[in-house]
């Protein structure tokens, strides 16, 4: 399933004194199964945009597409919601029933899935976040730690079956194991089911490990539209943004500015790792 902006451009009170354009004559692409990171500084636009890909907010200016058709006109808002799902920050202060099943189930039963429906694609949507359906099927979603009330939210998404996912910050406030586990399914999401996902993050690294093509955005405006190597390669356009390179491109500069002859243009963390060893005589 495809995504199609163009001219797209919001403006919060039109009008009135605190009129603010929130993003400005934006144009994109987004091809099926691709994995799009979404990066700027905070009020560039990023959660404006987002809102407009499954029809929360709508334009002032501009068109968004998906699958050929315009979802402000041509998708009734059930329709949309089916197609592309978003999970918010925090997702888990979202769940509210008694039981897992219950909360993943909310949404395909208000939708019209049929019990059996909604049995299969709870069960599918549990065990594609990694969480055992029979063991938490029948727990409180509130007795479960932070990861795993995180995986259960997603969920409940994916229970909806989208064929987009956006996720704004899924990893944030997570320890390292929890980020790396929640990362690592929107991935498996993406690879091994073909959902399309479009990850919104202030860590550099979850962008530059994970995406295929990187949006950046800055005032409003979309200023680099390109894959991770190409974004980082430029570190002081970067920070003229307000952004920083990922940890492993900024330790490889360091050693470079102090006469280690490392590859600079390399990135992700695993890559900066095994540049550093090959140096320093610890892998052949």
């Amino acid at each position: 399933m495809s995504i199609e902006v163009r001219n797209l451009s919001h403006v919060y009170s039109l009008g009135t004194v605190f009129e603010h354009t929130a993003i400005d004559d934006i144009n994109f692409d987004v091809g099926p199964r691709d994995f799009i990171g979404i990066i700027g500084h905070t009020g560039c636009g990023k959660s404006t945009l987002i809102q407009h890909l499954n029809g929360l907010l709508k334009p002032t200016k501009g068109t968004v597409v998906v699958n050929g058709k315009d979802i402000n006109k041509d998708y009734p808002m059930k329709e949309i919601v089916k197609r592309v799902g978003i999970v918010f920050q925090y997702p888990e202060y979202q769940l509210f029933e008694e039981t897992v099943y219950k909360d993943v189930a909310f949404g395909p039963k208000n939708i019209g899935f049929s019990e059996e429906e909604i049995e299969k694609t709870v069960r599918e949507s549990i065990e594609l976040v990694g969480l055992d359906f029979d063991e938490v099927k029948d727990q409180s979603p509130f007795d479960l730690s932070g990861g795993q009330k995180r995986r259960v939210a997603i969920a409940g998404v994916l229970a909806m079956k989208p064929q987009i996912l956006i996720l704004d910050e899924p990893a944030s406030g997570l320890d390292p194991m929890g980020r790396s586990e929640i990362l690592g399914y929107i991935h498996k999401l993406n690879k091994e089911v073909g959902i399309c996902i479009l990850l919104v993050s202030h860590n550099m690294d979850d962008v530059a490990d994970y995406a295929d093509k990187v949006m950046v955005f800055s005032k409003g405006k979309l200023v680099m539209y390109a894959p991770p190597k190409e974004v980082f390669a430029d570190v002081n356009f970067l920070e003229g943004i307000g952004l920083t390179a990922p940890d492993g491109k900024k330790v490889l500069l360091a050693l470079k500015e102090r006469g280690i002859d490392v590859d600079t243009t390399l990135f992700r963390t695993k890559d900066a790792i095994e540049e550093i060893l090959r140096v320093v005589g610890g892998k052949k």
